[in-house]
């Protein structure tokens, strides 16, 4: 590896060669359990992909990804057929290289979590939820699409358990969604999904590569983007406020309202992560809640810098961050779960990839028996768990954060 690995002009690196020098880029601080590697299999894709296009219009192409203790899968098809995983920090760049890679499809999503000092009946939300559905809600002339049903979004009431000397109230809610309000093609330019917006697809810069399309912007373009996204971003937290407005009328503080998928800037994407770099004006304030399942208490954190040198050498990551001139990326890596991730239980290891016209098939092998194959093209179509406790564990081992409240969770609404 060493010096080596960046004096390679990589275009004339064979296939498994790319490969092999983009898992070098892969920094995972996962549980290493089957969906995690599925996860790294995959990044490994998209990484080789980013640094051909990256050497192609003379950047660095040194693509990096950094992942959190939830790493795991993106069940979206197009994200995921373009090599990306998820639970981390995707970087390609120094913050200010203006390029953006399209198919990391930032969808500005976040949670807001409230204070209360009395528990809400479920019922009474039911039907405030039921009249806010049924009313025409907008914001700067933008109606407000309700998606706390969907996916994994959802509106939780949990019980405090204060753990720090913060004043915290006996009860909190949690309200988890995005803004699909901009992924599509807008009346006054483009969306945020390059699959989903046919003016962004009209203005993107297709790359064709071994690895599959990417789709980029340069310049100017990346600029607008850029400027998009943040617009997005602060849209998805209003949102999420005006949803608790009409809500909890009677009265609700703002614990945090945090976003963990979105771009910090032209070349750092957080992909199911919370951002802790407090210097950064798009986080609001240094609370972060990590949602587990809804059997399992969720937690909140107070976000710390990382990560430090003494986890990077603990981990086994620290020699080769050195050799590859990413350590300043790696100590400001600035990561923290907001979730446990899924988790594919009957899932054991990673044994092959096989690709066939352009497609990516999974060999891998199973927990009950290993000598038995799972072979996986769209690991959107498999049942899936989420992770529990061993997330917060490891958290807290890596030192990412530390934990001020337990929220003992009492009922969730799906509507």
């Amino acid at each position: 590896m060493g010096s080596s690995i960046l004096s390679q002009k990589i275009s004339e690196l064979s296939k498994s060669e790319l490969l092999d020098r983009a898992s070098q880029f892969i920094f995972s601080t996962g549980l290493n359990d089957g969906t995690s590697k599925l996860c790294k299999a995959n990044m490994k894709y998209g990484l080789a992909s980013f640094q051909l296009i990256q050497e192609k219009y003379g950047f660095e192409p040194k693509a990096t990804f950094i992942s959190s203790p939830d790493e795991t899968i993106s069940r979206n098809k197009f994200r995921w057929n373009s090599g990306i995983g998820y639970g981390g920090k995707l970087n390609w760049g120094h913050g200010n290289d203006k390029i953006i890679f399209l198919n990391t499809k930032p969808n500005c999503c976040g949670i807001l979590v409230g204070g209360l000092e009395e528990l809400p009946d479920p019922y009474n939300l039911i039907k405030k939820v039921d009249k806010i559905k049924s009313e025409e809600l907008y914001y700067d002339q933008i109606r407000i699409n309700w998606d706390y049903g969907i996916s994994n979004h959802f509106i939780n009431c949990l019980e405090t358990k204060n753990l720090s000397d913060l004043d915290l109230p006996p009860y909190v809610f949690l309200i988890h969604g995005s803004a699909p309000e901009f992924r599509d093609d807008r009346d006054d330019g483009f969306g945020l999904y390059i699959d989903k917006s046919k003016k962004l697809r009209d203005i993107a810069i297709e790359e064709k590569s071994k690895f599959g399309i990417q789709y980029i912007l340069l310049d100017s373009n990346a600029k607008e983007y850029l400027e998009l996204n943040k617009r997005a971003l602060e849209f998805s937290n209003l949102k999420r406020k005006i949803i608790a407005d009409n809500l909890f009328d009677y009265g609700y503080e703002i614990i945090c309202n945090q976003a963990h998928q979105f771009l910090k800037d032209y070349n750092n994407m957080y992909l199911g992560s919370n951002c802790t770099d407090k210097n950064c004006e798009l986080i609001k304030s240094n609370i972060f809640p990590t949602t587990l399942r809804a059997d399992i208490a969720a937690y909140l954190f107070k976000g710390k810098k990382n990560l430090s040198e003494r986890t990077l050498k603990n981990q086994n990551l620290l020699e080769r961050g050195e050799k590859l001139e990413l350590l300043d990326l790696l100590l400001n890596a600035n990561i923290l779960p907001h979730g446990g991730g899924y988790k594919f239980t009957d899932t054991e290891n990673v044994l092959d990839i096989l690709e066939y016209k352009d497609q990516r098939y999974f060999v891998t092998s199973l927990k009950s028996n290993v000598s038995r194959l799972k072979i996986i093209r769209n690991v959107s179509d498999l049942q899936f768990e989420y992770r529990g406790r061993d997330i917060i564990l490891k958290t807290i081992q890596l030192d990412l954060g530390d934990i001020i409240a337990r929220l003992n969770p009492l009922f969730s609404l799906k509507l």
